[in-house]
């Protein structure tokens, strides 16, 4: 097939050779570096671009070393969201699926008219969302979650079903660097719990937290099934496949002229900054920058 294809295509480039050298083009002239071949390739540059910043933070409702409803952690979070409204979003965007839209834009719309005390609802949606969208006096909050099914390897996924497949399967390759990455998992969740909560969160948002991450993703369980299942590489792929979609709903979202606001767990911010300095749409703004001023 693949020979049949090329044998056409030489075909018709000797019919262009014979029929196309009299309306040639001139050729380009390349002679300095301004001018220079890599220079002439065409890129999407002309593509207006919206700015969005990610703002990574541990999941408050899950957390049981702090308490984010104190009067000191509000003081904390209100220090955040100070320093969040710098950067002058137009929409303030949170980890929930759109399927449940109409339940939290409600609940928004009762908090922004005074109806909904979000006082004891230590999420950090309501907490850095709500509280940074109101701030900002918008009319509206935004989502942009999604849940890839478990299929193929993973189907009927469960940590401990893979742990104890991976330790029976393979044992001393996918757990190499298992011993380095408990140590400095601990080591770093003890260096974030002696901060305040502000500078907890700053810290998540540093390029240092943020490689930990990366590299933590790619060091231990894509190694499991190699060769086999796969079912290492599926995990970490489904992972992508969350955060492709996540990001594509943003697509969506925005319109010309907005600054878009994401409050989104930790993890997710890597792998969504990576995509959308690769989708022309987008240029990525620091967090870490705002919240270090």
């Amino acid at each position: 097939m693949i020979k049949k294809r090329m044998k056409h295509i030489l075909s018709l480039l000797s019919i262009l050779t014979l029929f196309g050298c009299a309306n040639s083009p001139e050729p380009i002239e390349l002679n300095s570096e301004e001018n220079s071949p890599e220079s002439q390739f065409k890129t999407y540059s002309s593509i207006a671009k919206v700015k969005v910043m990610v703002v990574g933070t541990y999941h408050f409702a899950q957390e049981k070393d702090r308490n984010e409803l104190s009067q000191e952690n509000q003081k904390q979070i209100n220090k955040i969201i100070d320093a969040l409204s710098e950067f002058k979003p137009t929409k303030v965007i949170i980890e929930m699926r759109p399927e449940f839209k109409k339940r939290y834009s409600q609940m928004y719309s009762k908090y922004k008219a005074s109806q909904l005390s979000i006082d004891t609802l230590a999420n950090e949606i309501f907490q850095l969302g709500f509280k940074t969208a109101h701030k900002m006096n918008h009319d509206s909050i935004y989502f942009f979650d999604n849940q890839p099914d478990f299929i193929g390897s993973l189907e009927g996924f469960t940590f401990e079903g893979f742990a104890q497949y991976a330790d029976s399967a393979d044992a001393g390759f996918y757990d190499i660097y298992k011993t380095l990455i408990i140590e400095n998992f601990e080591y770093n969740e003890k260096l974030l719990k002696s901060q305040s909560l502000y500078d907890e969160i700053k810290l998540r948002n540093s390029p240092q937290m943020q490689t930990f991450n990366i590299e933590r993703m790619h060091a231990y369980e894509v190694r499991a099934g190699i060769n086999d299942n796969w079912i290492g590489a599926d995990w970490l792929g489904r992972w992508y496949q969350r955060n492709i979609r996540m990001m594509a709903h943003l697509l969506k979202i925005y319109e010309p002229d907005d600054r878009l606001l994401i409050v989104v767990g930790d993890n997710h911010k890597w792998v969504l900054e990576q995509l959308m300095n690769n989708t022309p749409d987008f240029e990525v703004v620091s967090s870490f920058e705002y919240l270090n001023k």
